[in-house]
């Protein structure tokens, strides 16, 4: 196991991080420091090969720890906004493995480096309101145009002769320029004559309000 879940960094002021992994195991495990490009990130974001691990292989000895540490290398000329990498451990096969099938485990923590000033910015496409059999869904394409990662609070009110009759509440993740298909399904007793949505981060001070007729 490791110590910790995901690492961060200021890159205006870049530091070495330190992680700890634990050997919960009666053996000796031999674990491979390294790093990947995760799936919902662009290439431009890649902050891997900015970073160093040492050491790069360990041994962690029978129910024993070893430390592990994440030191950044970062380019002068980096633009402002996010970047990220996955740490992940790989554990390695023992040496005298012949005839033997050993089950491996890897384990990927996310690394994330922000430098300068971050923007928000969403691109909300298509947002709309769907009745299908007696469920709304709120359907729409969502980008994230700023230039870091962070989550929204939506906030689904429906309305019958201008009275409240159903509250609706999520949270969702944006990736940086990411593309999320929102299709959040929601129960009202019956009809709606309209709905009121808002999509909410107070503490980046961001908000948006749509109203939808049913």
């Amino acid at each position: 196991m490791v110590t910790q879940t995901s690492l961060g960094v200021d890159l205006d002021r870049p530091v070495t991080q330190d992680t700890t992994l634990i050997n919960q195991s009666n053996k000796p495990v031999r674990v491979r420091v390294d790093f990947a490009k995760p799936q919902w990130a662009k290439d431009k974001y890649y902050l891997g090969e900015q970073l160093v691990a040492y050491p790069k292989i360990v041994l962690i000895p029978a129910k024993g720890q070893i430390q592990v540490r994440i030191a950044p290398r970062i380019k002068k000329d980096l633009p402002d906004g996010e970047y990220v990498a996955l740490l992940v451990f790989k554990e390695q096969p023992p040496r005298k493995s012949a005839g033997q099938v050993t089950m491996l485990m890897n384990i990927g923590i996310p690394y994330y480096g922000r430098k300068g000033k971050l923007e928000t910015g969403m691109n909300l496409d298509e947002l709309r309101m769907v009745k299908i059999d007696e469920n709304y869904q709120l359907q729409g394409a969502i980008t994230n145009q700023g230039n870091f990662s962070y989550s929204l609070s939506i906030m689904v009110q429906f309305y019958k002769n201008k009275k409240l009759v159903k509250e609706h509440s999520f949270k969702q993740g944006f990736y940086r320029e990411h593309l999320v298909e929102l299709n959040k399904s929601m129960i009202v007793d019956g009809d709606a004559d309209y709905a009121e949505v808002a999509f909410v981060n107070e503490k980046l001070k961001y908000s948006k309000g749509f109203t939808f007729v049913l």
